[in-house]
């Protein structure tokens, strides 16, 4: 127990004398997650918008009109000539066109079937899919009010029912994008101080020949390596707890579940990502080769833990690689217990699973640095 104690205190020493690594830990992340959320917005709040107006009629007029009482909308007035809409779409001055057709308002007071065309700019399929959908409610509203006013009705069993609809979303009331990526932006940087950090961290030693020094000691391997995860699990731990509190102080985020139960989880993801870290250096040459793995890792991990695309929506082969993805398990935790307000029985399974791979990385990470070091 000494030994480990003589090593942590030695890998603190360390950290505190290097200005560069004590950055990288510390005020790095922090800048980080101050500036990422603000950047990684999934709200629109800027749609330009042009009306091809075929039909000319007060109906089309009054829809156009209501587009101005919005905020998100920008119209840039009516064109006669569906070339120079494409082509104004082309250049990316418009995001959106309407185009209403011929006998649109005679149509509509006649009961015949008729259509409004929108086509929106697609290279942005995010700002895309969400325009056409605020396009459609307004239009919507217009045409419910529309009906109700210029239907008449002979007797009481053709009147419609007056159905008033009511919707609530659950665990985000605001739909506020935040809600969901400042939890999952703290999880990254977690993830990159465990597994970045540690993996740069014992290859130097590799490199600058210290690595030695320590094989011909009576220091025995698990105690070197428990010498160093120790130092970077306190750390970890520390930004994370920073984090909390940031995310309720700047962004009005507060945890709904248990914190206690929140950061035992969090000690055993660290792990996860501590133990793989000092496995890629491990069989790592040198900080490039070493940094290349962990990249490689940690950009399949964001992109398959669910929290820029659902992963109920990914493909088969891509659930069953998620199985290997310890990110993917934590993000769960993440969302339930601090959105959900879940207890452990509702993330017991992620907590088992990401016990079991703390155990075996950590133990092929010992293992592999036994192999190297002989």
């Amino acid at each position: 127990m000494r030994t480990i104690l003589i090593l942590i205190k030695k890998e603190f020493l360390q950290v505190f004398r290097n200005p560069l690594l004590l950055s990288i830990l510390i005020v790095a992340p922090m800048v980080q997650f101050m500036i990422f959320p603000f950047c990684a917005d999934y709200e629109i709040k800027v749609l330009d918008i042009v009306f091809i107006d075929h039909d000319g009629s007060s109906v089309t007029q009054d829809i156009i009109h209501s587009f101005d009482a919005s905020d998100i909308f920008v119209p840039h007035g009516i064109i006669h000539n569906k070339k120079e809409a494409n082509r104004m779409l082309k250049h990316d001055k418009v995001d959106i066109i309407v185009e209403f057709p011929n006998h649109f308002e005679q149509d509509l007071m006649n009961g015949n079937a008729t259509r409004i065309a929108i086509t929106a700019n697609a290279i942005n399929t995010t700002k895309a899919g969400i325009g056409v959908g605020y396009t459609q409610e307004i239009i919507g509203g217009y045409m419910q009010e529309f009906k109700e006013k210029n239907m008449v009705y002979t007797s009481a069993e053709e009147t419609p029912a007056n159905v008033n609809l009511s919707y609530i979303y659950w665990y985000n009331e605001q739909m506020n994008y935040k809600n969901l990526i400042v939890p999952g932006i703290l999880v990254i940087l977690v993830t990159l101080i465990g597994c970045y950090v540690t993996a740069l961290n014992l290859v130097r030693e590799k490199e600058i020949g210290t690595i030695e020094q320590v094989n011909v000691t009576p220091i025995r391997r698990w105690q070197f390596l428990i010498g160093k995860m120790i130092p970077f699990w306190i750390l970890g731990m520390a930004e994370f707890i920073l984090g909390i509190g940031i995310m309720k102080l700047v962004f009005g985020i507060t945890v709904q579940g248990s914190i206690p139960l929140l950061l035992g989880i969090t000690a055993i993801y660290l792990l996860v990502m501590l133990g793989l870290g000092f496995f890629i250096s491990s069989v790592s040459e040198n900080q490039l080769q070493a940094m290349f793995i962990v990249l490689f890792l940690f950009i399949i991990f964001v992109l398959l833990s669910g929290l820029f695309t659902p992963t109920e929506g990914m493909p088969k082969w891509a659930h069953h690689i998620n199985y290997l993805n310890p990110m993917s398990f934590y993000m769960e935790v993440i969302k339930k217990i601090v959105l959900k307000g879940s207890t452990f029985i509702s993330v017991q399974k992620e907590t088992i699973i990401l016990s079991v791979m703390a155990v075996l990385v950590n133990t092929g990470a010992i293992l592999s640095y036994q192999e190297t070091s002989k």
